[in-house]
């Protein structure tokens, strides 16, 4: 199984709470996944540094939502191999999905830097429809509202694991099949990483959890 298949379950479930969410609007008024503007003119930025990208919106009155689900999905499996890394997969949601890079040891400044970089990248591409070719037909009714794009990331080093919290959009599994090919690339050329993780809880819900 690749780890593209592997986290289908995510994906699927996050675009059943979107489709969902969308059927509550008449379909004239439906915005899907729409950046927003400030009044200069400006795109409004997000937390991680790239601009704002809503689930859905009502037309007539600008009002936004953002899908979170109220438990996290399984994917289906455990642990994939991608290259040179380990991947392990527990629980979570597409829309706020971790993904920990583990050092073998404390890294130094510019390694995790170019982890890091390497990760903003992904979501750089990812915002502006770099991997959509890839998603998969789906054949329900207005599924072809959904862009295909992520919305966000943050990331943060803590001790010897790089941790990133993605917002994937509707950005399809093989995005992150890709990232992780980039990632055992990094392992193989840069510093090996004992473990990748993906799902669980972000930090903010670990930590008060």
């Amino acid at each position: 199984m690749t780890l593209a298949e592997a986290l289908e379950p995510l994906y699927r479930a996050y675009l059943r709470r979107l489709d969902e969410m969308a059927a509550r609007l008449p379909p004239e008024a439906v915005l899907t996944e729409r950046s927003t503007r400030g009044e200069d003119g400006r795109l409004a930025l997000g937390e991680g540094g790239l601009p704002l990208r809503f689930d859905v919106a009502d037309a007539r009155d600008g009002h936004t939502w953002e899908v979170h689900g109220a438990r996290a999905d399984a994917p289906a499996a455990a642990q994939v191999q991608v290259g040179r890394v380990e991947v392990r997969l527990h629980a979570g949601n597409w829309e706020e999905l971790p993904l920990v890079c583990a050092f073998d040891g404390e890294p130094l400044p510019e390694d995790a830097e170019e982890l890091a970089d390497l990760l903003r990248g992904f979501t750089i591409l990812a915002w502006y429809g770099g991997f959509a070719a890839a998603r998969p037909s789906r054949g329900t009714p207005g599924a072809d509202r959904w862009s295909g794009r992520a919305h966000g990331m943050r990331v943060e080093l803590r001790e010897n694991e790089l941790w990133a919290v993605f917002d994937l959009g509707t950005c399809p599994p093989a995005g992150v099949q890709a990232l992780c090919e980039a990632l055992s690339g990094y392992a193989e050329e840069r510093v090996p990483l004992a473990w990748i993780r993906i799902g669980g809880l972000p930090p903010a819900r670990e930590a008060s959890g």
